[in-house]
């Protein structure tokens, strides 16, 4: 592999390439990118419900609780592995040539630093946890916190350069290898290990991939004129990764230390499919909303528009998801993972509701970035952790992990997505009512799907057949009421081949769109 392959490079002090291309160009570029980025995310996350559905035949749910509880610790410290300095490379209105080896010195020393630290104290933080059994699966981990370094940089010019299709391949090659490992070693008796080396296998590859993929390879440099200001965009930005770690992952020391390790199991497999939509939607919103607001910012006067269009397309997506997530919560358990996780579709069902405001938080929090305000993101982080941590205690106790679910929800409608409004109003000059009624027509449409998918799963008995009918019963009316937005962003994110796909089936519309007058007429 050649060390560098300098495409474009910019001259000192000079704007970067990407930045000059006008807005149809832009369009394009973040077209592509979202396409490859939910392409991705679409395709991993069928491929990961089909693994998980062999692994959870295999594993017990006290070994994923190991590795859930493991997990806590991992990404708290890789959160921080880079002292989110890596973001600045993915900012298009920064020169990568002057930043970069200054950031990737950064990013190799820290996360280095603090893999280390995590395997030397491995037993102590799993006795912290109440589970002294997840030491091993947390000394390996400490190997996937010190790759987080070696690759943040490349990770970020992908980003920037909105070349997800690279992503896409890295994902899908790192699969195979990963998902041999999780099955070989979970055979073999230790669930929780499994999991551990089968991460770092995946962080591997995709980190290899990534590498082999960039115009420019950067080594490590300093600077010290770069560092004050890589530090102060960075470090607010990686104490609210860090406190949003705590804030997602507070769920499961409580569930292990109140209720048991096992009972963390079946929590987290609940919130992974809660998680479909954030995770349908997180790695096009994380690969394409920071370079392309932060090109956007030049034209003010469009930026209320377009964050209102991004809003609601977003709900499109993740209200129909989560409609049929919380109203067949106990079939699609019992079909994909066995009647030995059943008491994990009662949290599912609360958790699916979190699921869009997760992925709408998500949305407000990169378009934040994007807008360099990174000190709004650390204040949402401690004010929900503080609202959060109690609640989440009383909860628990109150209803077990049910009670976990229900306090995100409180959490998330109550505080992150209020104080992320507010910080959106003032950064864009966004309005809250015409957020509103962006997100207004899924959410009806959402309601009235997950009445339909629940009533007719209800008529039957099999539990496949209550997924396969109520499914698509429930997902007919909801595309009978939002087929023109559907329609839309397909024809918005798509690249041109499959946009022509879809402009030729724009005759369909009328049809998809049947019952669409009376809702905006009772809306």
């Amino acid at each position: 592999m050649t060390v560098t392959r300098e495409v474009g490079r910019t001259t000192e002090g000079a704007p970067p390439a990407p930045a000059a291309q006008p807005h149809a160009g832009l369009a394009d570029l973040v077209r592509k990118g979202a396409f490859w980025s939910a392409a991705s995310s679409v395709l991993m996350r069928f491929a990961n419900v089909g693994l998980m559905a062999v692994v959870a035949r295999i594993v017990d749910p006290e070994h994923l609780g190991l590795f859930a509880l493991a997990m806590v610790v991992q990404a708290f410290i890789a959160s921080v592995a880079e002292l989110g300095v890596a973001s600045a490379v993915a900012r298009s209105d920064l020169d990568p040539d002057r930043i970069a080896p200054t950031v990737t010195t950064i990013a190799i020393v820290v996360s280095g630093g603090l893999a280390a630290a995590m395997a030397i104290f491995a037993q102590p933080l799993a006795n912290a946890l109440n589970a002294p059994e997840a030491a091993a699966s947390l000394r390996i981990l400490a190997i996937s916190v010190a790759l987080v370094g070696p690759f943040a940089v490349p990770g970020a010019q992908l980003q920037r350069e909105f070349r997800q299709g690279r992503l896409f391949l890295a994902n899908v090659v790192s699969f195979v290898p990963s998902s041999a490992v999780l099955v070989l070693v979970a055979l073999q008796g230790d669930g929780a290990v499994a999991f551990a080396w089968s991460r770092v296998v995946g962080q591997l590859v995709v980190g290899v991939i990534m590498v082999a993929s960039v115009s420019r390879l950067y080594r490590p440099g300093f600077s010290a004129r770069e560092l004050g200001p890589l530090v102060a965009f960075g470090l607010p930005l990686a104490g609210a990764n860090l406190l949003s770690q705590l804030v997602v992952n507070v769920d499961y020391v409580v569930v292990g230390r109140v209720v048991d390790v096992e009972a963390v199991g079946v929590y987290m497999l609940a919130f992974n499919v809660a998680g479909w939509a954030t995770a349908a939607i997180g790695s096009m919103l994380n690969g394409v909303v920071l370079p392309a607001f932060s090109r956007a910012r030049s034209d003010p006067g469009r930026l209320p528009g377009i964050v209102a269009q991004a809003t609601r397309s977003v709900a499109v997506i993740a209200c129909l998801i989560s409609a049929m997530t919380a109203a067949l919560a106990a079939p699609l358990i019992r079909v994909l993972y066995g009647s030995r996780w059943g008491a994990a579709a009662p949290v599912l069902s609360v958790l699916a509701v979190y699921g869009v405001v997760a992925v709408l938080s998500l949305l407000f929090a990169n378009i934040t970035i994007a807008m360099g305000r990174t000190g709004v993101l650390l204040a949402v982080q401690v004010a929900a952790l503080v609202a959060l941590t109690p609640l989440m205690v009383v909860f628990v106790r109150l209803w077990g992990i049910r009670g976990a679910g229900l306090a995100h929800v409180v959490v998330a409608c109550g505080v992150t997505l209020p104080v992320y409004l507010l910080a959106l109003r003032r950064a864009t000059g966004s309005e809250l009512r015409r957020l509103a009624l962006a997100v207004l027509p899924p959410v009806v449409a959402g309601v009235a799907a997950f009445l339909v998918a629940h009533v007719v799963g209800d008529l039957l008995t099999s539990p496949v057949a209550q997924v396969v009918l109520g499914g698509s019963c429930g997902t007919a009316v909801y595309v009978l009421l939002m087929g023109d937005e559907i329609v839309t962003i397909a024809g918005r994110v798509t690249p041109s081949g499959a946009r022509r796909l879809v402009d030729s089936t724009r005759w369909c519309r009328r049809w998809l769109v049947a019952g669409r007058p009376v809702v905006e007429a009772v809306l």
